[in-house]
């Protein structure tokens, strides 16, 4: 019999209610996060998150939905982290995310204004690791946001903005430690900040299981297909090189990152080895095709099909952009959908389809006007 209090069990029936059916489980798994938000430690709670995300209807529409950013032959490291990233925003239904848009939260959505300048030059290297894979970039970050928190008059606001900027990016573990700090200092009378820091937990934890994600790797097969597409591409490394040389940015910055390279060296020496099993485990997700790729273009997926119906006059580029993504399969058995919900009607995506051809042919007539 569990020992929870009989409100956590209410929600964790909740939960398996409205995670049964299409399009559920986000909403599902917030009412986890509710319950972990209270009881971190709720084994439950955090399984059953994991169970919903192994719908098999959820990993083919994130499937699809990533697919359209990377391909999934694309095994770069920073890439994977980038998938991630996107994941936990498409999954999330944290209240903050809409709230920070709302009058009188600004400083939610903007960072406390006393701080503006080293806030804005800590996210822009967060993105630099986030976009290009620089991943000195994120260690750039840091002493720029820890020298916010320093400086400013608000320093929850900056704490909950830097947070969200980690999560949003792929980064729970810094996310994770600067969500807990703020929760440490501050009283969270609404329960919003422990609510997130309990999601970005999950996140931090659990990110390895996540089904839709093809395994990781160390950029190899993405090497190998463009050794196909174009031999001639720049690699990573180049493009890093070229962009900090534009920049200027080596030897003109006054912070470094937070481990100095003989530091970290020291303590990756004193770490014991790993005894993690190096057996794959197994994936709900035959993710073999992906060492059988020719690197030769094949069929479209049905997403880049529905794209080209939309937007007729840009088909031919979407054609040649994504001549190499793979087309995915969906699942054999039909979308449990929600009696009590109205039911699915196609015309509305006719609709849209009437209301994008339109735009269409605005867009055009204006790039023909202005050429």
């Amino acid at each position: 019999m569990s020992t929870d209090p009989a409100y956590v069990q209410r929600l964790l029936a909740q939960t398996r209610e409205e995670g049964q059916w299409y399009c559920g489980q986000p909403d599902a798994a917030a009412l986890c996060f509710e319950v972990l938000a209270l009881f971190p430690d709720n084994r439950e709670a955090a399984e059953l998150v994991y169970e919903l995300f192994c719908d098999e209807w959820l990993i083919y529409d994130n499937r699809n939905a990533l697919q359209q950013h990377i391909d999934e032959w694309d095994d770069r490291p920073w890439q994977q982290r980038r998938r991630l990233a996107l994941s936990f925003r498409f999954m999330s239904r944290w209240d903050g995310w809409h709230r920070e848009y709302e009058k009188g939260y600004e400083r939610e959505r903007e960072g406390p204004p006393d701080v503006a300048d080293l806030l804005d030059k800590g996210k822009g290297q967060l993105l630099h690791a986030y976009c290009l894979g620089d991943e000195e970039c994120a260690g750039f970050a840091w002493p720029l946001f820890a020298e916010a928190f320093r400086r400013t008059h608000d320093p929850r606001h900056a704490l909950l903005w830097v947070g969200k900027q980690y999560a949003e990016l792929g980064f729970f573990a810094d996310a994770v430690e600067v969500l807990a700090e703020l929760c440490s200092r501050f009283n969270d009378a609404s329960g919003s900040a422990r609510c997130l820091l309990a999601e970005v937990r999950w996140w931090r934890d659990n990110a390895h299981r996540l089904p839709w994600l093809p395994p990781p790797g160390d950029g190899s097969r993405y090497r190998r297909m463009m050794a196909f597409i174009d031999p001639d591409a720049p690699t990573d490394e180049e493009v890093i090189r070229s962009l900090r040389a534009e920049a200027g940015q080596i030897g003109q910055r006054d912070w470094r990152p937070t481990i100095d390279p003989a530091l970290a060296d020291l303590v990756a020496a004193a770490l014991p080895p790993s005894t993690q099993e190096t057996t794959p485990a197994p994936t709900l997700v035959d993710w073999s095709f992906l060492d059988t790729e020719d690197g030769q273009p094949g069929e479209l997926p049905e997403w880049a099909k529905k794209m080209m119906r939309l937007f007729p006059r840009q088909a031919d580029d979407i054609a040649r952009r994504h001549c190499w993504s793979r087309p995915i399969q969906p699942p054999a058995t039909p979308p449990r959908r929600d009696p009590n919900e109205p039911p699915f009607d196609p015309q509305e995506f006719f609709d849209l389809d009437d209301e994008a051809d339109e735009a269409d042919d605005d867009f055009a007539d204006l790039t023909d006007e202005n050429p």
